[in-house]
């Protein structure tokens, strides 16, 4: 009598647990192939591949879970390992603070251990920590270079953001505001100026971004009439202590007469800083103006290396120096002739130096007193034989009146005597002007 076989239920029942390929192996080995008919024979044959690939299923299967269970013990005993160390860090972070604390607070003016306090301090996120040590440590040891670092780079990354506001608006008399040789005729010009400076941080990266606009309107001599409003923007950079790089895009557009008078694009790089008796800064900038069709000049590159010093305390507790010298030049082509001369305005090379020193007399009242020196040198516009050459000087005076109105604004007065000496007749002149104006910052 043939022998029943399991069925592929019973099978996978005895293929269960840790010694399935024995329990498939065991049900196979009891069949007795050699006395079943061939019917048998093929019915044992076909149960017996079944039986093999339900064996192969199920042991993979079951390796596939002893893989997921090993996999998943050691990722456990991973996190369990992490998080144990991150509250020991933790842990330690706050208790090494606490342990150099007490130590500076028996050696305070030991650099040595304020500079491991501060260091300990950044790590933990305890900006404010660092910088009060830095502090300490600059007050003990002024020439510390890690401190003047580390506290410059807290300073500007504790720092807000911040948007200030400079407005400038009056009246201009000027005895000359055409600079003729003759057929002087004065005028009066209404002017404002406006200067909007923003800082803040975008993501990592602190950002500045600067506009300026101006407008003048003179009445009396329509073709003067003159705007202007030019944007740059660019990221900032600490590269030393009190010492900062912007390198900046930006672009500008004028008008004059009331038509388009030129537009620009320019890059540059402004380089500030301070140290403990003045503060500075330098740009270099290069860009490309196009002018309008009314003007001589047409298009070209220009560049120009501009700086500026400021000294408080100069000569007195209330005295402060200003000296901006700059470079500039110029090749943008276009050019006019008349019977003898070429005339090329757009292509010279200037340099030349602004100096003001300010006194504060009260609070409320400030005095100043300047020059503007210039040397402009033309290469294409000639006078005969020669090539033109200008000598510009300007001195200025002015009076300012602090917090005297109910805004809260500044009145300032101002004189300026201005002179041009030229090689070429028809270009020297010389005029007087006088501005009134009010000045406000927010």
């Amino acid at each position: 009598m043939a022998r029943s076989f399991p069925t592929r239920a019973e099978a996978l029942l005895n293929a269960k647990g840790a010694g399935a390929r024995w329990q498939s192996e065991k049900a196979h080995s009891g069949f007795p192939h050699a006395h079943l008919s061939s019917d048998g024979r093929a019915c044992s044959q076909m149960v017996k591949g079944l039986n093999w690939r339900c064996f192969r299923t199920v042991r993979r299967r079951g390796h596939d879970m002893a893989l997921k269970r090993k996999i998943g013990g050691f990722c456990r005993a991973l996190l369990l390992a992490a998080s144990v160390t991150a509250v020991t860090v933790g842990a330690a972070r706050p208790q090494e603070l606490t342990d150099l604390n007490q130590q500076i607070l028996d050696n305070p003016q030991d650099v040595a251990l304020n500079l491991r306090y501060a260091r300990a301090a950044e790590e933990a996120g305890q900006p404010r920590l660092a910088l009060a040590a830095y502090e300490r440590i600059l007050i003990n040891d002024p020439s510390n270079d890690e401190a003047r670092r580390g506290y410059e780079r807290i300073r500007r990354a504790l720092e807000p953001a911040y948007t200030v506001t400079r407005v400038e608006a009056g009246v201009r008399w000027d005895s000359n505001p055409l600079n003729v040789d003759t057929g002087e005729e004065e005028a009066a010009t209404a002017f404002a100026r406006v200067s909007l400076v923003d800082e803040r941080p975008l993501g990592p990266q602190r950002w500045r971004s600067i506009i300026n606009a101006q407008v003048e309107h003179t009445p009396d001599i329509d073709e003067l009439d003159y705007a202007f409003f030019g944007a740059q923007t660019g990221p900032l950079f600490y590269v030393g202590p009190h010492q900062a790089a912007l390198p900046a895009i930006g672009g500008g557009v004028a008008g004059l007469g009331g038509d388009y008078y030129f537009g620009e694009v320019n890059l540059g790089l402004t380089v500030e800083g301070r140290s403990d008796s003045f503060s500075y800064w330098w740009r270099l900038r290069g860009g490309w103006r196009d002018y309008g069709e009314d003007s001589t000049a047409e298009e070209g590159p220009y560049a120009e290396l501009i700086g500026g010093l400021t000294a408080p305390r100069f000569l007195s507790e209330r005295g402060t120096v200003v000296v901006v010298p700059w470079v500039r030049w110029s090749d943008v082509e276009g050019s006019a002739f008349d019977f003898f001369d070429e005339h090329a305005p757009g292509q010279y090379l200037e340099y030349g130096l602004d100096a003001e020193y300010r006194h504060r007399l009260t609070d409320h009242v400030s005095v100043s007193a300047g020059a503007r020196v210039r040397e402009r040198d033309f290469d294409r516009t000639t006078v005969g034989p020669s090539t033109r050459s200008d000598t510009y000087v300007a001195p200025n005076a002015s009076v300012t009146l602090t917090n005297v109105l109910p805004c809260s604004c500044d009145v300032r007065a101002r004189y300026e005597h201005r002179e041009n000496d030229s090689n070429d007749p028809t270009a020297e002149y010389e005029a007087d002007q006088v501005s009134l104006s009010l000045l406000a910052r927010f």
